[in-house]
């Protein structure tokens, strides 16, 4: 299965490539900041919802069809609570590295404005664990965290706005029998540039 994301991340980005070289509009949004709203699914755990907060940027190449890359740091997650052992409760709370990268459509496209239907995937890489009575440290997770992605968008003059639901792909944690997957929804908020 990872072999199966990593050919799918490959074949998105030299898509994002090939759009790039002959698109209509390039558009870069920077600076890019979004709140997000976290829980855990899987075996044995609960978990409240949790806001997190996530800085970057992104490109976006095409016209009515487009595609788009990014990269942002995030700070994200909730409490948890593991029956096992006693029901111990704590902020699971990590920090990491994400690159959405997907595909779009504006459905509505006229000027000033334009609204956005889009997808794709975001692997995120963990740089960080907080302190937790949970026990879990960075070398606990994956090094990779897939997640799937999709939303609406709006754009209007300058301003770029995202909404929508990333949901995990496969377990979190590096071992373990059970299944951890993290969920959230965002929204973000950019200046747009067109080029």
């Amino acid at each position: 299965m990872p072999r199966a994301r990593t050919l799918l991340l490959v074949g998105l980005f030299t898509l994002a490539l090939g759009a790039s070289a002959s698109a209509q509009v390039v558009e870069l949004i920077v600076p890019q900041f979004g709140v997000t709203f976290v829980n855990y699914s899987g075996d044995d755990i609960d978990s409240d919802t949790g806001i997190g907060f996530e800085a970057g940027g992104r490109v976006r190449a095409g016209g009515r069809l487009y595609v788009e890359a990014g990269v942002f740091w995030s700070t994200a997650g909730a409490d948890v609570t593991v029956p096992a052992g006693g029901a111990t409760t704590d902020d699971l709370r990590t920090q990491d590295v994400s690159v959405p990268v997907g595909i779009g459509v504006k459905l509505i496209k006229t000027r000033p404005l334009a609204l956005r239907l889009f997808g794709g995937v975001t692997p995120s890489f963990p740089t960080a664990v907080s302190d937790n009575d949970l026990g879990v440290v960075k070398e606990d997770l994956k090094g990779t965290l897939w997640s799937g992605r999709a939303g609406l968008g709006f754009d209007f003059v300058i301003l770029s706005i995202d909404g929508g639901y990333e949901f995990g792909l496969g377990n979190i944690f590096e071992v373990g029998s059970e299944s951890v997957k993290r969920n959230e929804w965002f929204i973000e908020l950019g200046a747009r540039f067109g080029f």
